[in-house]
């Protein structure tokens, strides 16, 4: 019982990260990879991501390791 609550645990740690989208924005422009709803998008968020992990949802995204979110405007 201990090994299966152990293996649910992890299995919901990793499943959780793999959903992540990898984003590098300049300028308000953004490219994604690994995302679900967009190659490329335009936002008012104006700072420098380098790789950098981000959930995407239809609207906006979200910066993984600040929280902060970032509308979209336009998007591909």
């Amino acid at each position: 019982m201990k090994k299966l609550l152990i293996l649910f645990i992890s299995s919901l740690t990793f499943c959780n990260n793999s959903n992540a989208a990898i984003a590098n924005c300049s300028g308000g422009k953004c490219e994604f990879t690994y995302s679900v709803h967009y190659e490329k998008a335009s936002t008012y968020c104006a700072q420098t991501l380098v790789y950098e992990e981000v959930e995407t949802k239809f609207t906006y995204f979200k910066i993984l390791k600040t929280g902060e979110q970032c509308t979209i405007i336009d998007s591909e």
